[in-house]
């Protein structure tokens, strides 16, 4: 398995996809492409085990998609399932959404994530490396020739350049990406240096129907299906941005392959943009532009939002749009219908809450949704449920009443030993608690739990479906009595509990498995051929970069 994350725009797809085409040379895989979980689980076949999943952005494109992230939780046993019979994995991600997302991953259910990943800084590239990547984009852009003979003798300093990526290598190769470019040592170096800006410039300078089609993929989260169909709000855009629809369609065609790209899944058709940066772009001159904010509020979907604006704090990376004050009754005013539709919903406002709003929204949030805090409620397993992170939220500010807070504390109390669940013991995961509370907790564990740790193993055993694997199954039982083991550090008769407890969960996990035939340890992933040393170049790699 390999983790492939760095910076926006650093050329984590273009690493991927050389180890896509690695793995058909030098294992005979056969590659897929998966959007989610969803989709490797559905294209995971047991019956190949040649297979080599390629998850670009596979925690979100340009903002932490949690969601996403959780519904990996779950596909992780048959992560493994597909490593154990051969697979390969590839996963990219923006290095901000990555660090996000390790407190949402279950990362005990995939141990190789910390055990035996391969981590690409595709930041730190070679000088060597970065020549041959820039050479590559040249040679084989579409620029014309008198654009390549022109930047042909300023190459070596942009390869050279601490900001550059293979993304900056290939936008140089696309005309689009460079009407606007002066061709000397400063003007590429300020396009090395400020990829965003200059993909503003590039969006500022275009017709309005390119405008209004890229602006239509921003409102639709990334993706815009096709053939179009607009909503009120989005015929609205367009006409404020001084497009029509026909305008647009045009426009779509003409940007594929360079700002825009036709993508086809299955059945699906739809637009996104070629680089998520240039949605990035975007944002930027959407947040300049008050008329534009109110469109892109009014008309991108809720669950889209929250992803991507913050309402006077945020703790996740990569925020678009900050909201102003005055905006925040309209955009309550969504959040409510939107939580109304369907219970589900509840989790995705739940976050938006706890992560990307301020005191001040809060406040005026609990005030239009007086029965909001009363319908909150502590479960299992704690840091993967929104109740609990709005809660911290709630408490950290100050706006949560001490009758709520003592319910909750003592569904905490029960779970710690009726699941049992000990993310209590991590502030980071509940926040809500005093010391004097979590080692009043501890004492019911030690009291209730621990003397009876047979019983419930046994318990859990005939409880089992057979549905996942045995190790899975019990690893967050497991992974509770760990944590309390090391609570007890000073309590020898409870160690000698949980080590009992511990030991006999392994002995129900090898019954369980008895019958499975051993498919031995997985394969060394990615293992390629050591470098072989060049030869020394007489010349520049640049030469014939213009021919």
């Amino acid at each position: 398995m390999c983790f492939c994350w760095g910076e926006p725009a650093c050329g984590k797809s273009s690493i991927a996809a050389a180890l896509a085409l690695g793995a058909l040379d030098e294992w005979g895989c056969s590659t897929i492409k998966v959007r989610d979980a969803k989709d490797f689980v559905e294209h995971s076949n047991p019956h190949e085990p040649k297979q080599f999943f390629w998850v670009d952005d596979a925690f979100g494109a340009t903002q932490l998609d949690w969601q996403t992230t959780l519904q990996w939780n779950s596909a992780f046993p048959h992560v493994r399932a597909a490593i154990r019979r051969g697979a390969k994995f590839v996963f990219t991600s923006r290095d901000y959404i990555y660090r996000n997302a390790r407190s949402l991953l279950k990362e005990s259910a995939l141990p190789i994530i910390n055990e035996s990943q391969v981590v690409i800084r595709v930041e730190q590239l070679s000088k060597d490396e970065r020549e041959q990547i820039l050479y590559n984009h040249i040679r084989l852009g579409t620029q014309p020739i008198e654009f390549k003979k022109s930047v042909k003798p300023h190459l070596s300093t942009v390869a050279s350049h601490m900001r550059f990526s293979p993304e900056i290598a290939r936008r140089l190769g696309n005309p689009a990406f460079t009407k606007e470019l002066r061709l000397t040592s400063s003007g590429l170096s300020d396009f090395v240096e400020r990829p965003v800006e200059l993909l503003q410039e590039v969006i500022r300078t275009l017709d309005a129907g390119s405008r209004a089609a890229i602006a239509l993929v921003f409102m639709r989260g990334g993706s815009l299906a096709s053939p179009i169909a607009l909503g009120e709000e989005e015929k609205t855009a367009i006409v404020l941005l001084g497009a029509t629809q026909a305008d647009v369609r045009k426009a779509l065609v003409a940007l594929d392959g360079s700002l825009l790209m036709h993508v086809q899944q299955q059945t699906d058709h739809s637009w996104r943009a070629k680089h998520p940066t240039i949605l990035d772009a975007f944002a930027g001159l959407v947040s300049e532009d008050r008329e534009l904010m109110d469109i892109y509020l009014t008309g991108t979907p809720v669950r889209q939002l929250f992803s991507e604006i913050a309402c006077g704090d945020t703790q996740l990376g990569g925020t678009k749009v900050e909201v102003p004050i005055d905006r925040y009754d309209g955009l309550m005013s969504r959040i409510e219908k939107f939580s109304a539709k369907r219970r589900e919903n509840r989790n995705a406002v739940n976050h938006f809450l706890a992560f990307r709003c301020g005191t001040t929204f809060l406040e005026r949030f609990l005030e239009r949704n007086d029965e909001f805090t009363s319908g909150l409620c502590v479960s299992s397993y704690f840091y993967a449920v929104s109740d609990v992170d709005i809660i911290n939220k709630l408490h950290r500010v100050g706006l949560l009443l001490e009758s709520e807070r003592l319910r909750h504390v003592e569904a905490v109390r029960e779970l710690a030993v009726t699941t049992p669940d000990a993310g209590f013991l991590n502030t980071r995961i509940v926040e809500f608690l005093s010391e004097v509370e979590v080692k009043e907790i501890l004492f019911h564990v030690r009291q209730e739990l621990l003397p009876k740790l047979n019983r419930e193993i046994s318990v859990w055993q005939d409880n089992y479906l057979g549905r996942e694997d045995p190790e899975d199954y019990f690893s967050h039982f497991k992974m509770a009595l760990t944590e309390y083991a090391n609570a007890f550090d000073d309590d020898p008769p409870a160690l000698s509990w949980i080590e009992d407890g511990i030991s006999k969960i392994d002995e129900v996990v090898e019954k369980l498995q008895s019958e499975v035939q051993d498919a031995g340890e997985p394969d060394d992933y990615y293992r390629g051929k050591p470098n072989v040393p060049r030869g020394l170049e007489v010349r520049s790699i640049f030469d014939d970069v213009d021919e």
